[in-house]
């Protein structure tokens, strides 16, 4: 077909023309352009084609080499011969950009990506005013791998976005991926959230926002965009995912998963979509409804870690522990070192009934655990320094609990290094107490003066009645089970331990990892009926669903149930926290309300709950090192929305 149009160009040419050199030199080339298509080898012709240009050009050369040889050949996947004849043709026509862009195009797609960028900036030089060939520039270094210099060339060319916001979106896309995020969201902040330009710049304007921290801006590009016109399921993604940042339960239970769920009606097989709306549905407890999209996703991307772990956890809470456990497996088997797959499998295959498989893969989790661990705890105490800087915990929490600080004059980093530094204490206290049996008592060393616990609880328990015991993820938390123990006061606490744990505190757990919320708590009503002390630590829950409250402008996890337990069995309730003073540790012990005769429930509760709040935050002032930043009221924390 390309031949038979070809073929008529001359007969046209030469009506006008007959006869002339150009229309000679026209025929020549549509000749010689023939010959090419045929040929076996198009590359091999191409220094003909070279020779022709040189030096017979034809008038309209240039658009009969792009129209009839170059265009062919790339709608063939032919790329070779194609950028073999945009060669020549840039060379014969070096002032037009289009030309220099199109072959740096192809020249990307063949990731020949030091050829194709020195193209595509010979462009730009070529109009050094068109945002659209800067942002070609842009593009093909973040293609090629070449992030900063990307970032720079935004940087160098930033200025061309306000009067062409239509490009804007390639040029927020490299300040995020260099980090620059704030440089991104200052480009969306000057977007006129009612005028964008198409979607994807009302896509990343929102990413852009959310990244920089200003959820409320976020959502309010993301909702102006839609009212526009603007649709589609990447937008759906972000302005989903802002809404979750922003956190209410109205924005996580509503608003976010119906961007989720329009998102899939747009992309059906999106897995990032998928696996949002799975957890989403999963951490509102609409747990059966999460299995669908989960699976889907696990289905679609095998080898994604987090969403084949939530597969597993709506698999749980939907009463499915045989695949839940199948499913750990699956995943630990792809990250067998991870301790996060480790605990949970365990669970899992406890939970399933496969006790003989959790408690060997128990005892070889512990074991390798221990091998890790120095030969001595005063060793372990002492190497801690080293790792201070390598503690994860997120910059919003250090930010949070500084801002609750009782000692306004304390050095900064050093606070942070006290914080770290307890943070790493508890979580070696853990790892000693399970995985040093033969050696726990060097870590009872720790322990201050235990006579102020013994009183105080004495007088409680010689009613006969259960304690509830209300603590939060503070302080040194595992150094409680070796100080009942030590005192000999009969005690249970709940744990995500599993039940197959064999360690001598293991009696004294509740486990929350491989029984139900009603296993649970039965099992806490029969411990407090047999005059046990029931400790507690209420900010925390296996549950992706646990419900939240307020406390200090973050949502935290909060359970109302030791506040229950203690109105309908009119037990004595107790605030507990742990705490390290001159070197070792001791507790913050203050009796909770009692209920009044006749007082209605959720009335007590409320009351119990402020006065749990207030203790915990007298807590929350004192030294960094009794912080912990981990777990329970530190998981949801979120840094303030910069919006404004």
């Amino acid at each position: 077909m390309v031949d038979t149009v070809i073929e008529s160009r001359p007969a046209a040419a030469g009506a006008k023309a007959a006869g002339s050199p150009d229309a000679a030199a026209t025929a020549a080339l549509l000749d010689l352009i023939k010959q090419i298509r045929a040929a076996a080898d198009p590359v091999s012709e191409m220094p003909r084609l070279r020779t022709l240009l040189a030096q017979t050009p034809p008038p309209n050369g240039r658009r009969d080499v792009k129209r009839w040889l170059v265009s062919p050949f790339v709608k063939e996947g032919a790329f070779a011969p194609a950028i073999a004849a945009l060669d020549i043709l840039v060379a014969a026509y070096p002032s037009h950009a289009d030309d220099h862009r199109m072959l740096a195009s192809l020249l990307g797609r063949t990731e020949q990506w030091d050829r194709a960028i020195a193209e595509v900036d010979t462009a730009g030089a070529i109009e050094p005013a068109a945002a659209v060939l800067h942002g070609a520039r842009i593009q093909l270094r973040l293609q090629a791998g070449r992030v900063a210099d990307a970032a720079a060339v935004a940087r160098e060319t930033v200025g061309l976005v306000a009067n062409e916001p239509g490009e804007a979106s390639i040029w927020m896309l490299a300040f995020m991926r260099n980090g620059e995020v704030a440089e991104a969201a200052r480009i969306a902040a000057n977007l006129d959230p009612r005028k964008l330009p198409n979607e994807r710049v009302a896509t990343m304007a929102v990413r852009a926002l959310l990244e920089d921290g200003r959820v409320g801006a976020a959502v309010e590009m993301g909702v102006e965009a839609l009212s526009a016109g603007h649709d589609c399921a990447a937008l759906r993604t972000s302005l989903g995912q802002a809404y979750l940042k922003r956190g209410s339960e109205e924005d996580r239970k509503v608003h976010a998963l119906g961007h989720f769920e329009a998102g899939l009606a747009l992309a059906p097989g999106d897995v990032r979509l998928l696996s949002l709306h799975g957890e989403t549905l999963l951490r509102a407890g609409r747990y059966k409804a999460a299995l669908e999209p989960l699976k889907q996703a696990v289905e679609l991307a095998p080898e994604l870690e987090q969403t084949r772990g939530l597969y597993a956890r709506a698999l749980r809470y939907s009463m499915q522990y045989g695949d839940a456990a199948n499913q750990m497996l699956a995943l630990l088997d792809k990250a067998p070192d991870k301790v996060q797959w480790q605990r949970a499998t365990i669970g899992a295959l406890s939970q399933a009934g496969r006790k003989d498989e959790a408690e060997a893969l128990f005892k070889l989790y512990v074991a390798k655990r221990g091998a890790e661990l120095p030969e001595t705890f005063q060793e372990a105490l002492a190497q801690l320094d080293e790792r201070l800087d390598k503690a994860p915990i997120p910059q919003a929490r250090f930010d949070w609990a500084w801002a609750m600080r009782g000692d306004t004059n304390i050095d900064r980093a050093e606070w942070e290094r006290k914080a770290r530094w307890g943070h790493l204490t508890d979580h070696l206290l853990f790892d000693w107490l399970e995985c040093r049996e033969d050696r726990v008592e060097e870590a009872m060393g720790v322990l201050g003066n235990l006579d102020r616990g013994e009183q105080f609880f004495a007088p409680l328990l010689a009613a006969g009645r259960g304690v509830v015991v209300a603590t939060a993820h503070v302080g040194p938390m595992y150094a409680g089970l070796m100080a009942l123990e030590l005192l000999g006061i009969p005690s249970r606490w709940l744990a995500t331990a599993p039940t197959i744990a064999q360690s001598s505190y293991a009696p004294a757990l509740i486990s929350t990892a491989d029984q139900t919320e009603a296993q649970v708590a039965k099992a806490c009503l029969r411990a407090l009926g047999s005059g046990y002390v029931l400790c507690l630590a209420i900010d925390g829950a296996a549950n992706p669903a646990a419900p939240r409250t307020t406390f200090e402008g973050q949502q935290v996890t909060y359970s109302s149930f030791a506040a229950h337990m203690s109105h309908r069995l009119g037990v004595p309730s107790v605030f507990y926290a742990p705490r390290w003073e001159d070197g070792h540790v001791t507790y913050t012990l203050e009796m909770l309300p009692a209920a009044k005769p006749g007082e209605d429930v959720e009335a007590y509760a409320q009351r119990w709950q402020q006065a749990y709040f207030e203790h915990l935050r007298e807590h929350l002032a004192g030294p960094p090192e009794n912080l912990r930043m981990s777990g329970g009221i530190w998981r949801h924390v979120q840094a303030p929305d910069r919006s404004a």
